[in-house]
């Protein structure tokens, strides 16, 4: 007893030769590897457009640790500069306030070093976390792009080969 779907799935592989081989004589042809370039040339420029966005991320954050630690520079100073204040106000009063304005001034600079510290610590860690995910983005959407150039190769070339094995046949 015959299946019914037999003679349907002859005709199918039958009109898939015969666009695998129209596919593959079109990509042979001149036409076909003008395209093939075109394709190339496009897949380099998508990655080229990947790095330069990379790079501006990364330049980006760099200019936001600068600015952070310009700006936690500035605190510093101005933090010494009231000490400084501080100390010369201490240094009229008297033996006994003097005293304890100075202890003041330790714990004030001890605190301040310490905040310091602190965000020169966040500071450092954002921006190692900042360029490892850019270059984390930037080695994974390389590797992607170069997947699936080498996919759309691997798959140009077994169709040059379908379409070899049927010339050398006919």
């Amino acid at each position: 007893m015959r299946n019914k779907n037999s003679s349907g799935k002859g005709w199918s592989l039958g009109f898939g030769l015969l666009a695998g081989i129209a596919v593959g004589y079109y990509l042979n042809s001149n036409e076909g590897r003008s395209m093939q370039r075109k394709a190339r040339a496009q897949f380099d420029e998508y990655g080229n457009q990947i790095n330069e966005y990379g790079q501006r991320v990364s330049t980006k954050a760099n200019q936001l640790v600068d600015e952070a630690k310009v700006k936690g520079q500035e605190i510093l100073d101005q933090a010494k500069a009231k000490t400084n204040d501080l100390t010369t106000q201490a240094k009229v009063k008297t033996d006994e306030l003097t005293s304890q304005a100075k202890v003041k001034l330790e714990e004030g600079k001890k605190w301040a070093d310490k905040q310091a510290e602190a965000a020169r610590t966040n500071i450092d860690k954002a921006t190692t976390d900042a360029n490892q995910a850019a270059h984390s983005t930037v080695d994974s959407a390389e590797s992607s792009f170069n997947r699936g150039v080498n996919k759309a190769e691997r798959k140009m070339d077994e169709n040059r080969e379908k379409i070899d094995r049927t010339t050398e046949k006919s």
